[in-house]
């Protein structure tokens, strides 16, 4: 009788397996995704191709310094959906930004971050800047609140973004300047991650996401395969 349960599928590899010591790739079969690597013994990550999806699904941890709104991605979570570049704000919940093509991910209802720093980069990582209006979001409980997109207006791709304020968040982000990059979320997409590359996973770990290759040194893993 087969097993209809997909969890149990993926966590006991009844899609299938490979095993590999190696400092060489694997790839999943055809219409699957690597869903889960098991480290046998400390183990540098080469690579970790992820299956890039993109404003259509979730990123996941990568080797890769791909930025999403220069490369196309993935991202590994680490700009959100995207970023763009401030040139000011008002004590009311306006943002205005550089009218570029990027800005047509920018979407109401999209969570609004404010980092600090334009040179923020996928491997230097992100400073949020609370003295110009940056709000950490919580989603639940009593005190959930959050900076949302109401609305982006103007010039070809938007340069002018009205925030909404849930749970009470300040809309006062008068002291945003064009130092200030924002940042936007969704379902799928967070933010202030940073590459794997260089790091050592230690004997013991499982990581799981939706990877299409991997290569690690030549120590024992267990990649496990899923739809």
């Amino acid at each position: 009788m087969g097993i209809n349960s997909t969890e149990v599928s993926y966590g006991f590899g009844q899609m299938g397996s490979v095993f590999t010591n190696l400092a060489q790739s694997v790839y999943p079969p055809k219409d699957h995704v690597i869903v889960a690597i098991q480290f046998l013994a400390d183990n540098a990550v080469n690579r970790l191709e992820t299956e890039t999806l993109d404003t259509m699904g979730p990123q996941f941890p990568t080797h890769q310094d791909d930025e999403l709104q220069s490369a196309g991605g993935p991202d590994a979570n680490f700009a959100g959906v995207v970023w763009a570049a401030a040139t000011g704000g008002t004590s009311a919940g306006v943002i205005t930004i550089a009218d570029l093509a990027k800005n047509a991910l920018i979407k109401k209802g999209q969570i609004v971050l404010i980092g600090d720093d334009a040179a923020e980069t996928i491997d230097t990582g992100i400073a949020w800047d609370a003295a110009a209006g940056h709000v950490t979001p919580v989603y639940n409980g009593p005190n959930k609140k959050w900076l949302e997109v109401e609305s982006i207006t103007g010039g070809t791709y938007g340069t002018t973004i009205q925030l909404k304020s849930v749970g009470g968040a300040s809309l006062d982000v008068s002291s945003i300047d064009a130092d200030n990059q924002i940042y936007f979320l969704d379902e799928y997409h967070g933010a202030g991650g940073t590459t794997i590359e260089g790091v050592t996973f230690p004997k013991g770990v499982t990581i799981y996401g939706r990877w299409t290759e991997f290569r690690g040194a030549a120590a024992p893993v267990i990649c496990y395969f899923g739809k």
